[in-house]
């Protein structure tokens, strides 16, 4: 899942990228609102972390102009300004949820998943579709068979991906979006390796190709043979 990060304190910012991409999130980092800016012209996004006292612009602006654009990626306000008032001001700017410094990092990523699953119009942490269920917490992706399989981070992303939104066709750009941030440039073969591991634990007649087009998870197979050993 690809986040954008908005702060303008670099040390801990680092420290931000290296927590969220531990908890498999795929990071990109803007420094200034106009940089933000930039990034979303180019970049999708599932969620957007704001600091709110940024050096060229206030974060509540920068927020009010988003939403005016109607920019629908869920928000969460960073700030070290503790005044109730201005927590509501950020809720009313539109953001989905408010955090202020100093924090735990795990509060950060529970409040994360809670506003992506919110966005998402689901109420587990759980990812199910077609009798396959993964676990967030646990990185695994559990089979209508009853086996569990223990999925790499990679794997895990793409996995998370596909089974999210069933039926949707991504095209390799996309799901390399998804993988890896703008700092890295993966060749394309790098999603059909990733494809052809999970098609190995799931079978190939669930993870579809659409040639020219892309690749979709298919939940609605029925009497689904025995996946690719």
């Amino acid at each position: 899942m690809r986040i954008l990060l908005v702060e303008d304190e670099q040390v801990f910012a680092g420290k931000l990228v290296d927590w969220l991409t531990r908890a498999d999130y795929v990071v990109d980092h803007a420094a200034t609102g106009g940089a933000a800016e930039a990034l979303l012209k180019s970049e999708s996004y599932r969620v957007i972390v704001l600091d709110i006292g940024l050096p060229d612009i206030d974060g509540l602006s920068l927020l009010r102009q988003w939403r005016r654009n109607h920019r629908l990626e869920p928000v969460l306000i960073l700030t070290a300004r503790s005044k109730w008032m201005e927590r509501v001001e950020g809720l009313r700017a539109g953001a989905d949820d408010y955090l202020p410094k100093p924090f735990h990092f795990e509060e950060l990523v529970a409040r994360l998943d809670v506003i992506v699953r919110r966005s998402e119009g689901r109420l587990s942490s759980r990812l199910s579709a077609g009798g396959f269920v993964l676990a967030d917490e646990s990185r695994s992706l559990t089979c209508p068979d009853g086996s569990e399989h223990t999925l790499t981070a990679t794997e895990f992303r793409l996995m998370r991906c596909l089974i999210s939104r069933p039926g949707r066709v991504f095209s390799t750009g996309e799901l390399i979006d998804e993988l890896y941030n703008i700092d890295r440039s993966p060749t394309r073969n790098v999603v059909q390796v990733y494809i052809t591991r999970l098609r190995k634990i799931v079978g190939k007649e669930r993870i579809r190709v659409l040639r020219g087009q892309g690749y979709y998870f298919d939940r609605s197979v029925q009497n689904v043979r025995e996946p690719d050993r």
